[in-house]
């Protein structure tokens, strides 16, 4: 069992407690929030406990540190691929779904950094590869970085959602069904869904519509093949790459097929295929080896167990609406400005439904159908 906080994203690993333990803002111990007596759900290690026999310290503060860039991929004018020198844990911690970093020029003030998915974490070469879409000030001045980076991480929290509760439990004993998920992806959101399906490793059978417009079919085509488990290119394992346009599924959404073709899945492993674009090849094939079920003529989501929706709010908003996407079933990207990571700026604050405010660089599940359902 993987113990499941919707509050706090670090409660429980080694950045607990974290810096909101010492001014009296734990999101999760109520002791460490002014109470005199313990009213947490919390079933995990004890927070209160851990800052007391630390000397009322935070023990493990995240702190920017010099990585080397050991390769720079560029991918059209817009798009660059950086392969980042990681230690070999951190490679590994950052494996899991909803990873990500911040990353700023070496020696520039906190707040150029910017707030970058982990795409893919290469645990036996120590590194870590994230993708930058350039946009404008904080995205250049990384891009223009040759050799060295500032890191920060890693962060959780890339992930929200009900759906995000025990989605990562897919090694139960006691689940006898094979999963299914829905990816639906548009534009530089293709990253940590690259880093989900390494994570599920050909567990669960993955079906992923990746909208092109932004970023263009090819690098998303390239990626998926590059880092797709061994799993899921044998028998083990089930994966589907289609592209279509976001936009035009939310116009017909009845019309759509998307369980009708699957990407070719012969590549070479990571190493190799990062290096050498010419090893990809870019058709897709019809397969006819599909379950029947699976062979649906519209997108329903009483077809999946969980359902990922890796695009901007706009998109998050209108398919979690026309999919009727029940809340166990939802996990979409956090789309918040991210400023600190560490719940102290504010800059992430949501204010749900009950008045609440949640901040959203720590909280992975929240009452959100005010803030996702359109009006």
């Amino acid at each position: 069992m993987t113990y499941f906080n919707p509050i706090c994203a670090d409660v429980g690993t080694r950045n607990c407690p974290c810096p909101l333990a010492e001014t009296g803002d734990c999101l999760v111990c109520s002791r460490l929030s002014g109470a005199r007596e313990c009213s947490c759900r919390w079933a995990g290690v004890c927070v209160y406990n851990e800052y007391m026999q630390n000397g009322s310290m935070v023990r493990t503060k995240r702190k920017a540190r010099s990585t080397e860039i050991l390769q720079r991929l560029r991918q059209g004018d817009d798009l660059l691929m950086l392969q980042l020198r990681v230690p070999r844990g951190f490679a590994l911690e950052a494996s899991r779904p909803g990873s990500f970093l911040f990353l700023k020029p070496p020696g520039a003030p906190e707040m150029t950094s910017v707030p970058v998915s982990v795409m893919a974490a290469d645990v036996e070469h120590e590194s870590l590869w994230v993708i930058l879409k350039i946009i404008s000030a904080k995205t250049k001045a990384l891009a223009a970085c040759e050799d060295f980076l500032e890191m920060r991480g890693i962060y959780r929290s890339g992930l929200l959602g009900k759906g995000a509760a025990g989605m990562l439990d897919l090694h139960d004993p006691g689940i006898s069904v094979r999963k299914r998920w829905l990816i639906l992806t548009k534009g530089v959101g293709f990253a940590p869904a690259v880093n989900l399906i390494r994570w599920a490793a050909g567990r669960v059978d993955i079906h992923v519509i990746a909208d092109p417009e932004k970023v263009g079919d090819d690098v998303i085509r390239q990626q998926f093949r590059a880092w797709q488990p061994e799993a899921y290119r044998s028998e083990g394992g089930r994966f589907r790459l289609e592209f279509q346009s976001l936009a035009k599924l939310l116009e017909q959404p009845a019309a759509a097929s998307p369980l009708q073709q699957t990407d070719s899945i012969t590549t070479a492993p990571p190493a190799t295929a990062l290096h050498t674009s010419d090893s990809i090849t870019t058709a897709l094939h019809t397969s006819d080896s599909h379950d029947p079920d699976l062979n649906a003529p519209c997108l329903q989501q009483t077809d999946y167990d969980r359902i990922f929706l890796l695009a901007s709010d706009y998109y998050i908003k209108r398919l979690s609406a026309v999919m009727k996407i029940p809340p166990e079933k939802l996990v979409f990207c956090n789309n918040f400005h991210l400023c600190c990571g560490e719940g102290i700026c504010g800059a992430c604050g949501h204010v749900d439904a009950k008045g609440n405010l949640r901040k959203m660089c720590k909280c992975r599940e929240f009452s959100a159908l005010d803030f996702l359902l359109p009006e």
